[in-house]
């Protein structure tokens, strides 16, 4: 699947100092002509930082007040998907590939190796829902998905020893998502994997998981014989062009700080949460933002918000709002009938008190 590994470890320096080049790294392998063919990185937050989907609202999903008291650092990823609270007990991987129409969204594809891997050294890990992986019915590891043009990447988190108090202080997952899992907070639902790690695998660091990976994907036994390319000045240069336009300004990351009266949210299967926020005024639908971890980064949102102003809050009304939006296209396989339900049902109200 993976004939080129790319080793990002000389440019640590430049994560430290910004964080979101990070985030860039996918979209530097898509998008520079460089790369051209398959690849696999690897990395480690330097400090800690909170990673937000490319549809999410910072102010309803994150305490902010925790994570700036406690120095961690905000980001946003240009991929969908949910927050997730990273550390240097957590390891990242990511496969950049062309599309050839057949694994665009198969998280289990890229997830394999990585599910294969834990196999051998006794972890009972599985693909669960639409972009996670479990143990024991805990998730450590959340998946993600970029593309642009005809590339795109998919990845994902391996928790081994991250600081789960922090996470679980650090995210507010809406309460549609948390009972979609059967679940009442992130501490509940989140494990590192740490303690499913026995014998001679104690003490597995991320280092030596990351050579496991890697020597199964190119099915070699010495890592001097996986195909390397290692970044260099000018290819971090670049990333850090793509960090300075777009992944480091604050208003990006920081979104919409406007909050109108209503939010409701709905867990769909396969798909995410989508959540909108919207004002009423005399029957008809005056403001409207949607949010959401779907992985579905590319949508355009502003075609279902436009459609949705000025539509009268009434069923019939907003399910043709919805199918105008096109919502299909623009978030996933949810149906008009099923999101004009969310806004006229309060069992999916999310209190706006973040």
């Amino acid at each position: 699947m993976t004939i080129l590994y790319v080793d990002i470890s000389n440019g640590y320096k430049y994560i430290k100092e910004q964080p979101e080049i990070a985030q860039c790294l996918s979209v530097y392998f898509i998008t520079n002509e460089k790369f051209k063919d398959s690849i696999l990185y690897f990395y480690r937050p330097v400090a800690p930082q909170v990673i937000v989907g490319a549809n999410q609202n910072v102010h309803f999903e994150v305490d902010l007040d925790y994570i700036h008291s406690h120095g961690i650092a905000l980001t946003r990823r240009g991929a969908g998907g949910g927050a997730v609270y990273v550390d240097s007990g957590n390891l990242t991987y990511s496969f950049t590939v062309n599309d050839d129409g057949t694994n665009y969204m198969n998280f289990k594809h890229f997830a394999q190796p990585v599910i294969e891997v834990l196999h051998s050294i006794g972890v009972d890990a599985e693909m669960t829902g639409r972009n996670d992986l479990t143990v024991n019915g805990q998730k450590f590891s959340g998946m993600s998905t970029l593309k642009i043009g005809d590339r795109f990447t998919c990845g994902g988190t391996l928790m081994l020893d991250v600081d789960l108090k922090a996470a679980n202080e650090a995210l507010n997952p809406p309460k549609s998502k948390l009972k979609s899992k059967g679940i009442k907070s992130v501490k509940s639902r989140v494990t590192n994997l740490r303690p499913y790690l026995k014998g001679a695998y104690t003490a597995l660091t991320s280092d030596q998981l990351q050579e496991m990976i890697l020597k199964h994907v190119f099915n070699s036994s010495s890592l001097d014989d996986i195909p390397t390319y290692v970044m260099t000045n000018e290819d971090w240069d670049n990333v850090k062009q793509i960090a300075n336009s777009k992944f480091g300004d604050p208003d990006w990351v920081m979104g919409t700080t406007k909050t109108f009266a209503n939010y409701h949210t709905r867990h769909f299967e396969g798909i995410g949460t989508v959540g909108i926020n919207y004002s009423v005024e005399d029957g008809i639908i005056t403001h409207a933002k949607v949010y959401g971890d779907f992985n579905n980064a590319g949508g355009n949102l502003e075609q279902i918000e436009h459609s949705l102003v000025g539509a009268p809050y009434k069923r019939d009304n907003l399910i043709e709002a919805f199918k105008t939006g096109d919502v299909q296209t623009n978030i996933g396989n949810v149906s008009p009938e099923d999101l004009a339900d969310m806004l006229l049902d309060d069992q999916y109200k999310e209190e706006l008190s973040k």
